[in-house]
């Protein structure tokens, strides 16, 4: 009895010194309100050229930095579109009234509207 006792209060502090990995942080300076109601924070650079999002630990997913960078020759009307560095096939539209579309491998999967903070 004993031995299940002090194997269990070990169990209970080893698992009180484990830290749960830090979610990456960014300075946001815009988010993206998507049509399913999640809303996404973003730092936008400068010059416009790229967009970085920052994703918190989940169960299911790692925590990281995804950027998409604009695609210069791309631009038509009033839209740019932007690519995802870390999965090419993922592509991003920004138009100038603020509409955002989502399109993974040539399909739309979700669309938005773009919020600029003011600071």
């Amino acid at each position: 009895m004993k031995a299940k006792l002090a194997l269990i209060f070990s169990a209970a502090l080893l698992a009180g010194c484990v830290q749960a990995p830090l979610s990456p942080r960014i300075s946001a300076n815009g988010a993206i309100k998507w049509a399913n109601g999640i809303n996404e924070e973003m730092h936008i650079s400068t010059s416009g050229s790229t967009l970085t999002f920052a994703a918190p630990q989940s169960l299911f997913s790692q925590a990281g930095i995804t950027i998409f960078s604009r695609i210069d020759s791309a631009r038509n009307g009033n839209c740019e579109h932007y690519y995802s560095e870390q999965a090419v096939k993922t592509r991003m539209q920004i138009c100038d009234n603020g509409e955002v579309t989502l399109i993974v491998e040539g399909q739309v999967v979700n669309v938005g509207a773009l919020a600029r903070y003011d600071y």
